[in-house]
């Protein structure tokens, strides 16, 4: 029903010609939901499932109590998405974030699963350390209408094509503003993700095994093309200072 009513909102937004801003620099179809009353659920999604929730599962993060503010929109992936104003994939990337928040709106879909691979500055050291392997596969989500998934911010990720029809989603990038002041926070951010072996990293590093095809950006990997050719009419990033 959450669903339902969430997205016949969006529906009677969208139908008017009141203005409207992309949700981020990466979605072309979306809308912010912030912008149009409903921030206030929002902020209490945010107080009594995402920040308890991201307490509990995320520990060992130094944002784990703090989360205190969210910027949250819908998103649209379309079969025909070049045509329709919206997108068919997202290649992969990291959020503006500390956790986020992702639920399955649905309308009906094939494909368009959330490809998760490793996080930009390693595992926790509560958890082990890692091999800072951040284009390691660890999982495909299948979205599901009424259900949601949570995940680190720093945490690399993509949209897969979708194969038919239009599937909606709900975003929650949820933030800390006191973990946004820490030096831990801009370490993160700014740092690169490792070469491949024998290849050259802007952080200087290097990975301890070839990545996994499906964890590549031809947006923010310099080392693409050494694996496979950039999709069509696809090409990379400039880089800025610190960029990645």
């Amino acid at each position: 029903r959450f669903c339902e009513l969430l997205l016949a909102e969006v529906d009677a937004y969208e139908a008017t010609p009141l203005p409207r801003r992309r949700p981020n620099t990466m979605n072309r179809g979306g809308l912010i939901v912030n912008e149009i009353g409903l921030e206030p659920l929002m902020d209490l999604l945010l107080r009594r499932l995402i920040a308890p929730l991201a307490a509990h599962l995320y520990f060992a993060e130094p944002f784990a109590a703090s989360l205190d503010h969210h910027h949250s929109f819908v998103v649209a992936y379309r079969h025909r998405g070049d045509e329709c104003g919206g997108d068919r994939g997202l290649d992969m990337h990291h959020d503006a974030s500390e956790a986020t928040l992702n639920v399955c709106l649905g309308r009906d879909f094939t494909g368009a699963g959330l490809t998760l691979c490793g996080l930009r500055g390693g595992e926790p050291p509560s958890r082990g350390g890692g091999d800072g392997r951040e284009r390691m596969l660890r999982h495909v989500h299948a979205h599901t209408r009424g259900h949601a998934i949570l995940h680190l911010g720093r945490q690399r990720h993509g949209a897969d094509d979708i194969v038919t029809g239009e599937r909606y989603n709900l975003i929650l990038w949820n933030k800390s503003s006191h973990h946004r002041l820490s030096k831990d926070f801009l370490a993160k951010y700014r740092s690169r993700p490792p070469a491949a072996p024998g290849g050259e990293a802007a952080s200087g590093g290097e990975e301890a095994a070839p990545p996994d095809l499906a964890c590549l950006s031809y947006t923010h990997d310099g080392d693409y093309e050494n694996y496979k050719p950039y999709p069509p009419g696809k090409k990379p990033k400039p880089r800025g200072p610190g960029g990645g």
